[in-house]
């Protein structure tokens, strides 16, 4: 009986869901050079969310290039509309994405 611990796996599984349920977002856009229209996407806390995998799948969807820095992730072009509901797919919380 002492070797029982019940929450040895889910422990792992936890964090991701939680940090995309309380994690904030932010979705700007800004302009570049040769005023080029981009797409930036800011994480309040980035802790347990992978920000290349979302970058990668997001410029995969969307058809465009972009990358991921810091806590954010930058796609060329006006993408805003797209990057919320698929943000909402991903199991962000709408009320916790803010476009700007």
């Amino acid at each position: 009986m002492d070797d029982f611990e019940p929450f040895v796996y889910t422990n792992e599984l936890i964090p991701e869901e939680i940090t995309k349920e309380t994690a904030r977002v932010f979705v700007k856009l800004e302009t570049r050079k040769y005023n080029k229209p981009t797409t930036v996407i800011q994480f309040s806390d980035p802790k347990g969310i992978n920000i290349e995998d979302i970058a990668k799948k997001l410029k995969k969807r969307l058809a465009c290039g972009g990358t991921a820095k810091d806590k954010s992730v930058i796609l060329q072009g006006d993408h805003r509309d797209k990057v919320v509901q698929y943000l909402v797919d991903l199991g962000f919380k709408p009320e916790n994405i803010v476009m700007q």
